[in-house]
């Protein structure tokens, strides 16, 4: 177990600070309390040591380098490429077995008609295209396409102009590959659409059919992980196998010896998860160990477990699926004394979901930023649902109806209503308000707080029985971090990298007010074809969520629209969906709009308020005071009908101009043209097109800061060279979403200071 710990603060500090390792020191009180000798420790320090040389060599060697480079390479398809819309995606391994994520765009639909005859998982095929190093994240809280490449083992991205398919390739992992695809389409063809979601997770281990709503529900009650396959799958499987070869009269030495050979192939036929691999590796080792050959306790085979795979595959340490299962079954490892003492079997099942629930708290906040807290009872429900009824019933049905489809057919009729009353109640009990604490993402000194603070609960339980105790210790650095933007006097205006469109986020000091600007989206070019992915991009969903849940954001006071536009509100829907919000302010005149009705269907259904907004509207929250200063009238115009922002505070001004053109300026420059605004921080009109922000209008305002929301490579061309000719003959600080990334500014009283994604 020590060794465990020290290669993976050696791994740690290899891809982070070399100063980590001296957390190896802290190893030796728990190396002297447990009776350990010094050769012990000699040998603890010097895989330490080893480990960490080794970490850096293979971070040396797969650091990625830009390049622009014209390449054609023979590839094989792994099993995780999929056909989406017009494009071929997914991981590709070379003749050296190095992979790489590869991109295809499809010229035609012909073509896509030939590749979906083709199982691809396996196939070898030439690729000609460009290597490039995937884009930075919008956010620090956003999907990090350089991270998800190398958990995978991959540094570039080849982005593909041509494939020649040359066809499979008959090795072993290919034909597991195969039976996998084969179980996949067995499972859509023969399984009711209601099942095949849940087939698929739970059998070979695809959650790509789980939907968001689905997704969100999952996650809102803390059951997500039961989507997964892990221990208890494999566990499961273990048991029915042993149990079969009993009733048979088959030697359990040679069903054992069966199992060494299948479990492997069961990891690759479920996907090869962390969590699979942790079970199956796990049990092959006490497998091993029955047979008297390698004497070898659980905590033990579970250590070996986690250092190869963190040997194999350094970059898995980072994973969220690998910290959480050897997490969870550590913590439950460990507790097994105190789990022994409780006297019920409801005892036992409220003891595990309460120990993994706290031992995993503060890596699901690093994750996810948020802790469900309905999960302890609704965990007590659904794990002995899953793993008494769900998971079995599953199991049977493949096996059946892979034997005969008409003998499954009665089981299905009976199986389906059930599911579909526990897809109900699962709903309704994800409607339920006020289940989910919404933290943030913890710092290093935060996390290491709540890490201490967790095994200091654990130790007073186990070695006092202090229950109370152990839970007032876990709570303190929960509540201290809950509390710490309350006592932050710091208000902070953050600009996101949303691509071709806007999203502001305004965070007043000691969070008296969190109002959101827009929420960005993209333009649609057309009804729906063959190049449309199955399930298109969320902006909402997937950047500007995660950065307000990223910063412990789970209430926003008031969500503006500036006009409706998709590159301004697709995304509200999505945030309507997964926060509250209090009120929603748009422009007079906007609501009859087309765009407005998602928006305003799920406003009235979560019973929010929606307001119209003209000029002289505003409020006063603290010493800060917004006013809007357009539009003007109830007759809608589109951009010229933004609603303009002016935000005022200790700093100075703040000017959010939406799409303003430049007749609403002009309208600006007459009503309030005399009006001092110093020093003032604007965000450019309409994404830096040249019918925004004239000369008139800066002269007016004499901005110090300037930021422009504009998408990288837009094909509009934005901004255009004569806005920032204008902004720079000015001295204009300019900062752009497309080469900056997220741009926050900082303001505490008169001091302001800009932060940049990179």
């Amino acid at each position: 177990m020590y060794w465990t710990i020290s290669v993976a603060v050696s791994a740690l500090a290899a891809y982070g600070l070399t100063e980590l390792l001296w957390l190896n020191l802290l190893l030796l009180p728990l190396i002297l309390t447990s009776k350990k000798d010094l050769p012990n420790l000699l040998i603890l320090l010097a895989v330490s040591s080893l480990s960490f040389g080794y970490f850096k060599n293979y971070i040396a060697a797969n650091t990625p380098i830009q390049t622009d480079e014209t390449i054609i390479r023979s590839l094989q398809w792994t099993d995780s490429v999929k056909i989406d819309g017009g494009k071929v995606k997914g991981f590709a391994k070379d003749t050296d077995g190095i992979p790489y994520y590869v991109l295809y765009s499809i010229e035609s639909e012909e073509e896509k008609k030939r590749l979906l005859e083709i199982p691809l998982a396996g196939v070898r095929v030439s690729m000609r295209g460009t290597l490039e190093l995937p884009e930075p994240p919008a956010h620090e809280f956003s999907f990090d396409m350089a991270s998800y490449l190398r958990m995978n083992g991959a540094a570039y991205l080849l982005r593909a102009t041509q494939m020649t398919v040359h066809g499979k390739v008959d090795r072993p992992w290919t034909r597991l590959s195969e039976r996998r695809t084969a179980v996949n389409n067995h499972i859509k063809n023969t399984f009711p659409i209601s099942l095949q979601t849940e087939a698929e997770a739970l059998l070979i281990g695809d959650r790509s059919g789980m939907d968001a709503e689905l997704s969100s529900e999952y996650r809102k009650l803390g059951i997500t992980h039961l989507f997964a396959i892990s221990g208890l799958h494999v566990g499961l499987l273990t048991v029915m196998l042993r149990i079969t070869a009993k009733r048979l009269r088959i030697r359990i030495e040679t069903i054992d010896a069966i199992l060494l050979f299948l479990l492997p192939c069961y990891a690759l036929l479920a996907g090869g998860a962390p969590s699979v691999w942790r079970a199956v590796t796990v049990t092959m080792l006490l497998l091993v160990s029955a047979t008297g050959k390698l004497r070898l306790k659980m905590d033990d085979a579970l250590a070996l477990s986690a250092i190869g795979f963190i040997v194999i595959k350094p970059y898995v340490l980072f994973q969220p699926g690998f910290q959480l299962s050897y997490l969870a079954a550590f913590s439950l490892l460990y507790s097994a004394s105190y789990l022994r003492k409780q006297q019920s079997v409801l005892a036992i099942s409220a003891s595990v979901t309460a120990i993994t629930q706290i031992a995993l708290a503060p890596i699901l906040l690093v994750h996810f930023y948020e802790l469900s807290l309905s999960s302890f009872l609704v965990n007590l429900l659904y794990v002995p649902l899953y793993s008494v009824v769900i998971l079995p019933s599953n199991i049977v049905l493949l096996f059946v109806s892979l034997l005969s489809q008409r003998a499954a057919a009665p089981l299905f009729f009976i199986y389906e209503p059930f599911r579909k009353c526990v897809a109900f109640i699962t709903s309704w009990l994800a409607d339920l308000p006020w289940q989910v604490w919404t933290a943030g993402k913890p710092e290093t000194l935060w996390l290491i707080a709540m890490v201490m603070g967790t095994a200091c609960a654990f130790l007073v339980i186990e070695r006092w029985n202090r229950k109370l105790l152990g839970l007032v210790i876990v709570l303190i650095p929960a509540i201290l971090f809950q509390v710490k933007p309350y006592l932050d006097p710091t208000t902070y205006v953050s600009f996101l990298d949303v691509g071709q469109g806007d999203s502001m986020v305004i965070e007043l000091g000691y969070r008296k007010g969190v109002y959101v600007i827009d929420t960005g989206g993209s333009v649609s070019i057309g009804p729906p074809n063959w190049k449309t992915p199955e399930k298109q991009f969320e902006v909402g969903r997937q950047i500007v969520v995660p950065y307000l849940k990223g910063r412990g954001i789970s209430k926003i006071d008031k969500l503006i629209i500036s006009h409706a536009h998709d590159d301004h509100m697709e995304g509200a829907e999505e945030l309507l969906q997964e926060l509250r919000v209090k009120q929603v302010h748009v422009p007079v005149g906007s609501l009859e709009e087309e765009n407005m009705v998602p928006l305003l269907r799920e406003a009235k259904q979560r019973k929010i308020l929606v307001k119209s907004m003209l000029a002289g509207d505003g409020w006063k929250t603290g010493r800060a005071e917004f006013t809007y200063v357009s539009p003007f009238d109830e007759k809608y115009l589109h951009n010229d009908s933004s609603l303009v922002l002016l935000m005022k505070n200790d700093y100075g001004y703040l000017l959010f101009t939406g799409d303003l053109e430049m007749e609403g300026e002009q309208k600006i420059i007459r009503k309030y043209g005399k009006t001092e605004l110093t020093p003032l921080i604007l965000k450019v009109g309409h994404h830096g097109s040249k019918t925004s922000t004239t000369e008139a209008f800066l002269n007016m305002l004499q901005p110090d800061f300037a930021v422009i929301s504009v998408g990288r490579n837009n094909r509009y061309g934005h901004p255009h060279d004569e806005v920032v000719d204008r902004l720079n003959t000015r001295n204009v600080k300019v900062f752009s979403t497309a080469e900056h990334g997220t741009v926050t500014l900082q303001m505490d009283g008169d001091t302001l200071i800009p932060t940049i994604t990179r």
